[in-house]
């Protein structure tokens, strides 16, 4: 059986303690690295929770559509950014281009991955007013 070992108090410095306590608190289970891990309601689509780190993962990396290369003159980067271009008509799904690219419907230079929930998505989030929320 394996022994235990006990932290001698007496030794160790109480700043160890918080120190550890620190990193592992900085360290957060809900940081979003993958797309996948975006998951779209049916409805109340968010701008913050769902759009902004979808756009972030998949379409404003350098070279796309970010702020300082803005690939086709789309800067994706922020919601300002977003309703300042003409890639979207709030709750006109048929006619947004960014609905249309999403869908495939209009050609994409490059390709992108998106799921059936990110296409479907981005599509309510449009149709219910492509909303700062």
């Amino acid at each position: 059986m394996p022994r235990l070992h006990r932290i001698n108090m007496k030794r160790t410095p109480l700043w160890t303690f918080a120190a550890a306590t620190l990193i592992i608190a900085g360290c957060s289970s809900n940081d979003i690295t993958n797309p996948n891990q975006i998951v779209f309601p049916a409805d109340s689509v968010s701008y913050a929770r769902q759009v902004a780190p979808y756009f972030a993962l998949t379409c404003t990396t350098a070279g796309c559509h970010n702020a300082t290369d803005m690939a086709g003159g789309v800067d994706l980067s922020s919601w300002v950014a977003v309703r300042a271009i003409n890639v979207l008509t709030p709750k006109d799904t048929n006619t947004s281009q960014l609905v249309l690219v999403m869908k495939g419907k209009t050609q994409h230079p490059w390709p992108f991955s998106a799921n059936q929930n990110q296409i479907e998505g981005i599509t309510r989030w449009v149709w219910e007013g492509a909303s700062d929320n």
